[in-house]
Protein backbone atom coordinates (compact mmCIF):
# COMPACT_ATOMS: atom_id res chain seq x y z
CA UNK A 1 0.00 0.00 0.00
CA UNK A 2 0.94 3.64 -0.28
CA UNK A 3 1.16 5.50 3.04
CA UNK A 4 1.44 9.17 3.86
CA UNK A 5 3.03 9.84 7.26
CA UNK A 6 2.32 13.55 7.92
CA UNK A 7 5.26 13.85 10.33
CA UNK A 8 8.85 15.03 10.25
CA UNK A 9 11.45 12.32 10.87
CA UNK A 10 14.13 12.53 13.55
CA UNK A 11 16.70 9.82 14.36
CA UNK A 12 15.14 6.90 16.28
CA UNK A 13 11.86 8.79 16.63
CA UNK A 14 8.45 7.14 16.60
CA UNK A 15 8.01 8.47 13.06
CA UNK A 16 11.34 7.19 11.76
CA UNK A 17 10.79 3.72 13.22
CA UNK A 18 7.34 3.43 11.66
CA UNK A 19 8.48 4.71 8.26
CA UNK A 20 11.55 2.44 8.29
CA UNK A 21 9.41 -0.61 9.09
CA UNK A 22 6.69 0.18 6.55
CA UNK A 23 9.33 0.42 3.85
CA UNK A 24 10.98 -2.83 4.96
CA UNK A 25 7.56 -4.49 4.69
CA UNK A 26 7.25 -3.38 1.06
CA UNK A 27 4.93 -0.39 1.46
CA UNK A 28 5.46 2.91 -0.32
CA UNK A 29 5.83 5.81 2.15
CA UNK A 30 5.82 9.58 1.83
CA UNK A 31 6.55 11.81 4.85
CA UNK A 32 7.10 15.51 5.46
CA UNK A 33 10.37 16.93 4.11
CA UNK A 34 13.48 17.16 6.28
CA UNK A 35 13.60 20.31 8.42
CA UNK A 36 16.24 21.91 10.62
CA UNK A 37 14.20 22.32 13.80
CA UNK A 38 17.27 23.65 15.62
CA UNK A 39 17.41 26.83 13.54
CA UNK A 40 16.17 30.09 15.03
CA UNK A 41 13.56 30.43 12.30
CA UNK A 42 12.06 27.02 13.02
CA UNK A 43 12.13 27.52 16.80
CA UNK A 44 10.18 30.76 16.38
CA UNK A 45 7.80 29.04 13.96
CA UNK A 46 7.06 26.30 16.51
CA UNK A 47 6.42 28.82 19.26
CA UNK A 48 3.98 30.69 17.03
CA UNK A 49 2.26 27.40 16.17
CA UNK A 50 1.88 26.46 19.82
CA UNK A 51 0.26 29.81 20.61
CA UNK A 52 -2.13 29.69 17.66
CA UNK A 53 -3.17 26.11 18.45
CA UNK A 54 -4.46 27.37 21.78
CA UNK A 55 -6.21 30.42 20.38
CA UNK A 56 -7.80 29.11 17.18
CA UNK A 57 -10.31 26.26 17.31
CA UNK A 58 -9.24 24.66 14.02
CA UNK A 59 -5.83 26.09 13.32
CA UNK A 60 -4.30 25.00 10.00
CA UNK A 61 -0.52 25.28 10.02
CA UNK A 62 1.97 25.19 7.16
CA UNK A 63 2.68 21.54 8.11
CA UNK A 64 -0.98 20.66 7.67
CA UNK A 65 -1.10 22.36 4.29
CA UNK A 66 2.05 20.51 3.22
CA UNK A 67 0.50 17.19 4.29
CA UNK A 68 -2.62 17.93 2.25
CA UNK A 69 -0.53 18.87 -0.78
CA UNK A 70 1.35 15.57 -0.48
CA UNK A 71 -1.94 13.67 -0.25
CA UNK A 72 -3.19 15.33 -3.42
CA UNK A 73 0.09 14.72 -5.24
CA UNK A 74 0.84 11.12 -4.22
CA UNK A 75 -2.72 9.74 -3.77
CA UNK A 76 -1.96 7.49 -0.77
CA UNK A 77 -4.44 4.87 0.32
CA UNK A 78 -3.62 5.48 3.98
CA UNK A 79 -2.77 8.57 6.00
CA UNK A 80 -1.19 7.46 9.27
CA UNK A 81 -0.46 10.38 11.58
CA UNK A 82 1.83 9.72 14.52
CA UNK A 83 0.97 11.68 17.69
CA UNK A 84 0.08 14.64 15.49
CA UNK A 85 -3.59 15.67 15.22
CA UNK A 86 -4.74 17.01 11.87
CA UNK A 87 -7.57 19.56 11.68
CA UNK A 88 -10.94 18.11 10.60
CA UNK A 89 -10.95 20.35 7.52
CA UNK A 90 -7.62 18.89 6.35
CA UNK A 91 -8.90 15.36 6.94
CA UNK A 92 -12.05 16.09 4.93
CA UNK A 93 -9.99 17.41 2.03
CA UNK A 94 -7.76 14.33 2.21
CA UNK A 95 -10.83 12.12 1.86
CA UNK A 96 -11.95 14.15 -1.15
CA UNK A 97 -8.44 13.65 -2.59
CA UNK A 98 -8.99 9.89 -2.51
CA UNK A 99 -7.47 8.82 0.83
CA UNK A 100 -9.40 5.70 1.91
CA UNK A 101 -8.14 5.34 5.47
CA UNK A 102 -7.32 8.26 7.78
CA UNK A 103 -5.62 6.99 10.93
CA UNK A 104 -3.91 8.46 13.95
CA UNK A 105 -1.58 6.46 16.20
CA UNK A 106 -1.21 8.42 19.42
CA UNK A 107 2.09 7.52 21.09
CA UNK A 108 1.82 10.05 23.91
CA UNK A 109 -0.33 10.19 27.03
CA UNK A 110 -3.91 10.91 26.00
CA UNK A 111 -3.98 13.66 28.64
CA UNK A 112 -1.38 15.57 26.60
CA UNK A 113 -3.78 16.31 23.75
CA UNK A 114 -4.62 19.98 23.23
CA UNK A 115 -8.11 21.29 22.51
CA UNK A 116 -10.20 18.54 20.85
CA UNK A 117 -7.17 16.56 19.72
CA UNK A 118 -8.35 13.13 18.59
CA UNK A 119 -12.01 13.98 19.08
CA UNK A 120 -13.33 14.24 15.55
CA UNK A 121 -15.36 11.84 13.40
CA UNK A 122 -12.99 12.54 10.51
CA UNK A 123 -10.57 9.90 11.81
CA UNK A 124 -11.44 6.46 10.44
CA UNK A 125 -9.23 4.78 13.07
CA UNK A 126 -7.72 6.00 16.33
CA UNK A 127 -4.93 3.99 17.98
CA UNK A 128 -3.80 4.48 21.56
CA UNK A 129 -1.34 2.65 23.83
CA UNK A 130 -3.68 3.04 26.84
CA UNK A 131 -6.46 0.40 27.12
CA UNK A 132 -8.40 2.59 29.55
CA UNK A 133 -8.12 5.47 27.10
CA UNK A 134 -9.31 3.26 24.25
CA UNK A 135 -12.41 2.37 26.27
CA UNK A 136 -13.03 6.05 26.97
CA UNK A 137 -12.72 6.95 23.28
CA UNK A 138 -15.11 4.14 22.35
CA UNK A 139 -17.68 5.49 24.83
CA UNK A 140 -18.07 8.55 22.61
CA UNK A 141 -18.36 6.48 19.44
CA UNK A 142 -14.83 6.68 18.04
CA UNK A 143 -13.33 3.68 16.22
CA UNK A 144 -10.51 3.29 18.75
CA UNK A 145 -8.09 0.37 19.08
CA UNK A 146 -5.26 -0.58 21.42
CA UNK A 147 -1.87 -0.36 19.75
CA UNK A 148 1.32 -0.19 21.80
CA UNK A 149 4.54 1.39 20.66
CA UNK A 150 7.35 -1.07 19.95
CA UNK A 151 11.04 -1.65 19.30
CA UNK A 152 12.99 -1.81 16.06
CA UNK A 153 15.28 -4.89 16.02
CA UNK A 154 17.49 -3.14 13.47
CA UNK A 155 18.94 -0.99 16.28
CA UNK A 156 17.08 -1.84 19.51
CA UNK A 157 19.11 -5.00 19.94
CA UNK A 158 21.74 -6.50 22.28
CA UNK A 159 24.93 -4.49 21.81
CA UNK A 160 26.78 -5.07 25.08
CA UNK A 161 26.80 -7.01 28.34
CA UNK A 162 26.70 -5.43 31.79
CA UNK A 163 30.02 -3.81 32.64
CA UNK A 164 29.13 -1.16 35.25
CA UNK A 165 26.91 -0.51 38.28
CA UNK A 166 25.09 2.47 36.81
CA UNK A 167 21.32 2.84 36.54
CA UNK A 168 20.62 4.15 33.04
CA UNK A 169 17.87 6.76 32.71
CA UNK A 170 16.97 7.93 29.21
CA UNK A 171 14.28 10.51 28.45
CA UNK A 172 12.76 13.82 29.34
CA UNK A 173 13.91 15.53 32.58
CA UNK A 174 10.44 16.13 34.03
CA UNK A 175 10.06 16.67 37.76
CA UNK A 176 8.87 13.22 38.80
CA UNK A 177 11.82 11.57 37.07
CA UNK A 178 14.24 14.01 38.66
CA UNK A 179 12.84 13.38 42.13
CA UNK A 180 13.15 9.62 41.68
CA UNK A 181 16.76 10.04 40.55
CA UNK A 182 17.40 12.10 43.70
CA UNK A 183 16.02 9.25 45.82
CA UNK A 184 18.37 6.78 44.12
CA UNK A 185 21.40 9.07 44.47
CA UNK A 186 20.58 9.73 48.14
CA UNK A 187 20.46 5.94 48.68
CA UNK A 188 23.98 5.58 47.27
CA UNK A 189 23.25 4.34 43.75
CA UNK A 190 25.02 5.64 40.63
CA UNK A 191 22.66 7.09 38.05
CA UNK A 192 23.63 7.97 34.46
CA UNK A 193 20.95 10.15 32.88
CA UNK A 194 20.81 10.89 29.16
CA UNK A 195 18.86 13.35 27.03
CA UNK A 196 18.69 17.04 26.28
CA UNK A 197 20.24 19.51 28.72
CA UNK A 198 18.38 19.63 32.05
CA UNK A 199 16.29 22.78 32.65
CA UNK A 200 17.56 25.50 34.97
CA UNK A 201 15.19 24.47 37.76
CA UNK A 202 16.64 20.94 37.92
CA UNK A 203 17.54 19.28 41.21
CA UNK A 204 21.29 19.29 41.98
CA UNK A 205 21.37 15.48 42.24
CA UNK A 206 19.85 15.18 38.77
CA UNK A 207 22.22 17.83 37.36
CA UNK A 208 25.22 15.89 38.63
CA UNK A 209 23.90 12.60 37.24
CA UNK A 210 23.11 13.98 33.79
CA UNK A 211 25.68 13.31 31.06
CA UNK A 212 24.16 15.83 28.60
CA UNK A 213 24.07 13.39 25.71
CA UNK A 214 21.16 12.48 23.51
CA UNK A 215 21.48 8.79 22.66
CA UNK A 216 19.73 6.96 19.83
CA UNK A 217 19.71 3.62 18.06
CA UNK A 218 22.72 1.33 18.67
CA UNK A 219 24.37 3.72 21.11
CA UNK A 220 21.24 3.75 23.25
CA UNK A 221 21.06 -0.03 23.12
CA UNK A 222 24.70 -0.30 24.16
CA UNK A 223 24.05 1.88 27.20
CA UNK A 224 21.04 -0.24 28.17
CA UNK A 225 23.11 -3.40 27.89
CA UNK A 226 26.11 -2.11 29.85
CA UNK A 227 24.12 -0.72 32.80
CA UNK A 228 23.29 -2.59 35.98
CA UNK A 229 19.67 -1.71 35.28
CA UNK A 230 17.50 0.61 33.19
CA UNK A 231 14.96 2.70 35.06
CA UNK A 232 11.65 3.31 33.33
CA UNK A 233 9.16 5.56 35.09
CA UNK A 234 6.26 7.61 33.71
CA UNK A 235 5.15 11.15 34.28
CA UNK A 236 1.87 12.01 36.03
CA UNK A 237 -0.14 12.40 32.83
CA UNK A 238 0.52 8.80 31.72
CA UNK A 239 -2.45 6.56 32.35
CA UNK A 240 -2.43 2.78 32.25
CA UNK A 241 0.02 2.68 29.36
CA UNK A 242 3.57 1.78 28.36
CA UNK A 243 6.09 4.07 26.69
CA UNK A 244 8.38 3.16 23.80
CA UNK A 245 11.27 2.76 26.27
CA UNK A 246 9.54 -0.34 27.68
CA UNK A 247 10.08 -2.17 24.41
CA UNK A 248 13.42 -0.60 23.48
CA UNK A 249 15.08 -1.65 26.76
CA UNK A 250 13.76 -5.18 26.32
CA UNK A 251 14.96 -5.23 22.71
CA UNK A 252 18.46 -4.27 23.88
CA UNK A 253 18.40 -6.97 26.61
CA UNK A 254 18.60 -4.39 29.38
CA UNK A 255 17.50 -5.23 32.92
CA UNK A 256 14.38 -3.11 33.08
CA UNK A 257 12.93 -1.65 36.28
CA UNK A 258 9.49 -0.25 35.52
CA UNK A 259 6.94 1.29 37.86
CA UNK A 260 3.84 -0.81 38.44
CA UNK A 261 0.83 -0.50 36.14
CA UNK A 262 -1.71 -3.21 35.24
CA UNK A 263 -1.05 -3.04 31.50
CA UNK A 264 2.48 -4.46 31.92
CA UNK A 265 1.10 -7.98 32.19
CA UNK A 266 -0.37 -7.69 28.68
CA UNK A 267 3.16 -7.45 27.27
CA UNK A 268 5.67 -8.96 29.74
CA UNK A 269 5.76 -11.36 32.67
CA UNK A 270 6.80 -9.44 35.82
CA UNK A 271 9.68 -11.04 37.67
CA UNK A 272 10.63 -13.19 34.68
CA UNK A 273 10.99 -10.78 31.74
CA UNK A 274 10.85 -7.41 33.46
CA UNK A 275 11.15 -6.12 37.05
CA UNK A 276 8.25 -4.12 38.47
CA UNK A 277 8.40 -1.89 41.54
CA UNK A 278 5.62 -0.28 43.58
CA UNK A 279 7.71 1.41 46.28
CA UNK A 280 11.23 2.65 46.94
CA UNK A 281 12.15 -0.37 49.11
CA UNK A 282 11.00 -2.66 46.29
CA UNK A 283 13.05 -0.68 43.75
CA UNK A 284 16.15 -0.71 45.94
CA UNK A 285 15.70 -4.44 46.58
CA UNK A 286 15.65 -5.21 42.85
CA UNK A 287 18.89 -3.27 42.42
CA UNK A 288 20.68 -4.99 45.30
CA UNK A 289 19.65 -8.43 44.05
CA UNK A 290 20.85 -7.56 40.54
CA UNK A 291 24.30 -6.80 42.00
CA UNK A 292 24.40 -9.96 44.12
CA UNK A 293 22.96 -12.37 41.55
CA UNK A 294 24.11 -11.32 38.06
CA UNK A 295 23.24 -14.75 36.65
CA UNK A 296 19.56 -14.29 37.54
CA UNK A 297 19.63 -10.75 36.19
CA UNK A 298 20.99 -12.06 32.90
CA UNK A 299 18.18 -14.62 32.68
CA UNK A 300 15.60 -11.84 33.06
CA UNK A 301 17.37 -9.69 30.46
CA UNK A 302 17.43 -12.52 27.94
CA UNK A 303 13.82 -13.52 28.57
CA UNK A 304 12.66 -9.92 28.08
CA UNK A 305 14.62 -9.70 24.85
CA UNK A 306 13.08 -12.92 23.51
CA UNK A 307 9.56 -11.67 24.31
CA UNK A 308 10.18 -8.30 22.66
CA UNK A 309 11.55 -9.92 19.52
CA UNK A 310 8.66 -12.39 19.34
CA UNK A 311 5.79 -9.97 19.98
CA UNK A 312 6.76 -6.32 20.26
CA UNK A 313 8.48 -5.09 17.10
CA UNK A 314 7.10 -2.34 14.86
CA UNK A 315 6.46 -5.05 12.28
CA UNK A 316 4.05 -6.71 14.71
CA UNK A 317 2.19 -3.42 15.23
CA UNK A 318 1.93 -2.67 11.52
CA UNK A 319 0.64 -6.18 10.91
CA UNK A 320 -2.20 -5.32 13.32
CA UNK A 321 -2.98 -2.26 11.21
CA UNK A 322 -2.85 -4.34 8.01
CA UNK A 323 -5.28 -6.84 9.54
CA UNK A 324 -7.74 -4.07 10.37
CA UNK A 325 -7.48 -2.63 6.86
CA UNK A 326 -7.97 -6.08 5.37
CA UNK A 327 -11.23 -6.52 7.26
CA UNK A 328 -12.64 -3.06 6.46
Amino acid sequence: MKFLIPNYLAPDSFSENVVFTLQRMGHSVVSLPATDWGSLRMRLYRRKNNVLKRLVREYVSAEHETALALAREHKPEVVLSLTHPLPPSILRHMKLAGVRHRMIWWGDALANQTQLGLLTDEWDYVFSKDPDGVAKLRRVGLNAHLLFEAMNPEWHKPMASRCNDAIAVVGNPYGYRQFLVKRLVDAGFQVDAYGGAPPRWSLPEFERSHLRRIVVKEEKSRIFGEALACLNNMQFSEGNSLNCRTFEVAGAAGLQLIEHRPVIERCFEPGEEILVYDSLPELFGHLERAKKDPRRATEIREAGHRRALAEHTYRHRIQQIEKLLGSS
